[in-house]
């Protein structure tokens, strides 16, 4: 452990500063460090060792051995064991993730990230199993509607919990990810899947989550940033090219347009790269869903190599501007 990183330690610990805090401070001086000397290693601490990385493979390995057994044996299970399949798996992330916190290296606390952004999915997929199993406050097995709701409620709690005790990267991504579950969740009320409301669910989350980023209220916020654009951008997409058909297919180029214009504005790659590739998408997509029949698809492929191109342009002349902080 570095001398600052013991200062950091004993600080937090005698309440001078809180957990956020703290890794702002991290942040802003391995970003100074390496604008100082950008040459240099990557110091020890930041660099991801051994110890981490069979953390995650472990984690991983543990998550995909859960989805496994739905694949393959979960037919011969009895509704305790499918319950304890997903719920001691769960306990366990959440656990190792509050334990790893403890220790206090970076990579242990990076891995107490991941730990706890799987245990969000598969406490979800413990909701879930109840639910169907054992039917509570009377929700039938074909009640999928209030099920998935419940499911990814319980999903946006608890990575909102985790969040809150532990503001890192992971947490945002499984915020983020549980906000994007629940946006679809709305969509599926109606009787049949709604993409349009579920995609203004997914507007409407990505844009208050990234003014709450941008006010600081949301962190770290590069990666809030990037999470919730892509939120933002999916949610644009859904409805003009799922459902098919205008005036919904603007709502992409309006949502690209207003990414790229606030990633000029802040500075923020994220944003500029995340509406460039939507802009991108959406316009290829409307050229063959509503033009391949009159130009043809060769026209069609030319067209988007010639807006390719462009993207990359834009891109090109953007980027300088963006790694000096300053609008281009």
């Amino acid at each position: 452990m570095t001398e600052a990183e013991d200062a950091l330690r004993r600080w937090a610990e005698a309440g001078l500063i809180d957990a956020e805090t703290a890794e702002r401070i991290r942040q802003f001086e391995a970003a100074r460090r390496r604008e100082a000397r950008p040459g240099i290693a990557i110091p020890p601490g930041e660099r991801p060792g051994l110890v981490e990385v069979l953390l995650y493979l472990g984690i991983a390995v543990l998550s995909v051995g859960v989805f496994a057994l739905f694949a393959q044996g979960w037919s011969g299970l009895q509704s305790l064991p499918r319950l304890l399949a997903v719920g001691i798996p769960a306990a366990f992330a959440l656990l190792v993730g509050a334990l790893l916190r403890t220790l206090g290296e970076p990579g242990y606390r990076r891995g107490a990230q991941f730990s706890w952004a799987a245990a969000v999915a598969l406490a979800a997929g413990t909701v879930a199993v109840l639910l169907y199993e054992y039917e509570p406050l009377g929700i039938s097995r074909d009640d999928d509607q209030a099920a998935m709701l419940i499911v990814a409620g319980v999903a946006v709690a608890l990575a909102l919990l985790l969040w809150a005790l532990n503001p890192a990267t992971f947490q945002v991504i499984a915020l983020a990810g549980s906000l994007f579950f629940l946006g679809q969740a709305i969509g599926n009320w109606p009787e049949s899947f709604s993409a349009r409301l579920a995609a203004l669910s997914l507007v409407a989350i990505g844009t208050v989550a990234i003014l709450l980023a941008e006010l600081g209220a949301l962190s770290p916020r590069p990666a809030a940033r990037a999470a919730f654009a892509v939120v933002l951008a999916f949610g644009a997409y859904q409805p003009g090219f799922r459902d098919g058909g205008s005036p919904w297919e603007l709502l992409a180029f309006v949502a690209a347009a207003a990414l790229l214009g606030l990633g000029v504005y802040r500075a923020s790659f994220a944003f500029v790269l995340t509406g460039v590739a939507l802009l991108f998408i959406a316009l290829v997509r409307a050229i063959f869903q509503n033009f391949s029949d009159q130009v043809g698809a060769p026209v069609a492929l030319i067209i988007s190599g010639a807006l390719l191109i462009a993207a990359v342009l834009l891109l090109a002349r953007l980027v300088p501007a963006l790694r000096r902080g300053q609008p281009a």
